[in-house]
């Protein structure tokens, strides 16, 4: 599988990325492999050169975020397909081979993404749709939870989808993607406006416009963590995304819908928040609270992206 390069995104989660990268090792030994250090200064480098020497690091002067660090590691590498998987997630035996076979039996699919499971074995739900204003403000007054993402009020991300058979989709949550560098690269790559969330559906969104296709192949599995580069500090940084991408694929009124739902529905959760007591309530108050700052911040700027 000489023809695949891997590319893991690290941003101080040593022992995750050491994980992922010895996933590899051991799973798909022929697989080249490549961590781009997003100026974590957590001495990743020293660690991998000791533990999964075959893994290169290429560390960033700066963190200009996960889209600009993947189009880094493409660029850094050579195979026809390329794997983008996530720090906080690990292959499992044969789920390599299961990617590539699925994208080489369609010559028109330009990313095919695997089974995601929780640490238990149990589904990680990951297959999506590409976010919409309806489809934003469904998730955001929780019509798509109350409905169990079915019907009319489906969301992007809240909608319930069949995780047992191979398909084409619209979208796929990124913690794991094997990607045809042909189609990759004539697009451009990632958005690198994008820091951090939505830059998978931005590239998914185009990648379907040049009319390639996007598939699921629940054949490879995949462990997926979650949340560990990421967590509720950075919930706001989703919303900021979210808005970002409305703005650039269904224009600035668009954006501006989208951010005041986005906003209402977080500052809702937030005083729903405060009338939950312990960990689970501080952890919710953290999430929103960056959530609604991040929108206030945009309102008052006045901000319309596009």
């Amino acid at each position: 599988m000489a023809e695949i390069s891997a590319v893991i995104v690290h941003y101080r989660t040593p022992a995750e990325t050491l994980r992922a990268a010895r996933s590899l090792a051991d799973s798909a030994p022929e697989v080249d492999i490549v961590v781009i250090d997003n100026a974590s200064g957590d001495g990743i480098g020293e660690t991998l050169a000791r533990e999964v020497p075959r893994a290169r690091v290429m560390a960033e002067p700066e963190n200009r975020g996960y889209g600009a660090a993947c189009n880094r590691g493409a660029a850094e590498t050579s195979g026809a397909y390329v794997l983008f998987l996530n720090s906080d997630a690990f292959v499992r035996p044969g789920a390599v081979r299961a990617l590539l076979s699925a994208l080489e039996r369609d010559p028109r699919a330009a990313v095919v993404g695997p089974r995601l499971v929780n640490p238990d074995g149990s589904l990680q739900p990951s297959i999506s749709r590409l976010p919409t204003p309806w489809r934003i403000f469904c998730e955001s007054s929780g019509l798509a939870a109350l409905t169990g993402g079915r019907g009319v009020f489906r969301g992007h991300t809240k909608t319930r989808e069949d995780h047992e058979r191979a398909q084409e989709v619209e979208s796929l949550m990124g913690a794991a993607l094997l990607v045809r560098r042909t189609a990759f690269e004539k697009i451009g790559g990632f958005d690198e406006e994008f820091f951090f969330y939505a830059e998978e559906s931005d590239l998914f969104a185009r990648l379907r416009h040049a009319e390639w296709r996007i598939l699921y192949e629940p054949g490879a599995s995949v462990v997926h963590l979650g949340g560990a580069s990421g967590g509720d500090a950075l919930f706001g940084q989703l919303h900021a995304s979210l808005r970002r991408y409305v703005g650039k694929h269904h224009g600035p009124r668009a954006a501006q819908f989208a951010g005041a739902v986005l906003w209402l529905g977080a500052a809702v959760r937030y005083l729903l928040a405060l009338l939950t007591p312990g960990a689970a309530g501080q952890r919710r108050r953290l999430r929103y609270r960056a959530a609604v700052g991040t929108e206030k911040k945009q309102i008052t700027r006045g901000e319309l992206e596009n």
